[in-house]
């Protein structure tokens, strides 16, 4: 065989193996679900400022092809929070109220590892009025704070947050419009909560994204 054919063989057969390797980097680094009614509280851990903490959470398995629903009562205050600790993520959920207008939750990023109403965080407000609003809760501190206003649906309406944190700085999207970011959070790692703050929430698609 002539010495050009072999070397083009040679070539066609290392393209080959390239794309026939295992694409097993998106299911490393891809989002993953953190709520499965099926599964649920695994993976998670309950607090509440009284009385039984499970007793305000319910997991409700989507009929038919629709999602599945973890329904808060919003009383009496607390939260649930993750079990792993995260620092750098793409988080992403969907919430509504289904009868408050003015109906109040949030997210706490880097929560840390004492219980309390309301433990060291930062707090993605999910309050109708106030949502993507950002500031540091308890101890925990931010170089700036974030107000928003008006970038929720109306109350029955789903709608979308996605948190972006990586090193430090924290972003907030509401229904696809930057609310803004906050930087040098401290702390910079820990569990990721949900609040339990007075109005029923539901909450869908709880999806989170490790970034390198």
């Amino acid at each position: 065989m002539p010495r050009l054919c072999r070397m083009t063989a040679i070539v066609m057969m290392a393209v080959l193996c390239w794309m026939s390797r295992p694409a097993d980097s998106g299911q490393v680094d891809g989002p993953k679900s953190l709520f499965k009614a099926s599964t649920f509280p695994a993976g998670w851990s309950f607090f509440s400022a009284e009385g039984d903490p499970k007793a305000v959470w319910k997991a409700v398995e989507g009929k038919n092809g629709a999602d599945d629903v973890l329904e808060c009562q919003g009383k009496p205050y607390g939260y649930i929070r993750t079990q792993k600790l995260y620092g750098d993520f793409e988080f992403k959920l969907e919430w509504k109220y289904p009868k408050d207008a003015n109906g109040n939750s949030g997210v706490l990023i880097h929560t840390g590892k004492e219980d309390k109403i309301w433990p060291n965080a930062i707090q993605v407000q999910l309050h109708a009025p106030t949502a993507g609003s950002i500031f540091p809760s308890g101890d925990a501190k931010t170089d700036n704070k974030l107000m928003a206003r008006d970038l929720s649906r109306p109350v029955g309406q789903w709608n979308t947050c996605v948190i972006t944190s990586k090193a430090g700085r924290v972003s907030v999207t509401i229904n696809g419009k930057k609310a803004g970011e906050v930087t040098g959070c401290q702390p910079n790692m820990g569990s990721i909560s949900l609040q339990s703050e007075g109005s029923e929430v539901h909450f869908r698609r709880v999806m989170l994204k490790p970034l390198k």
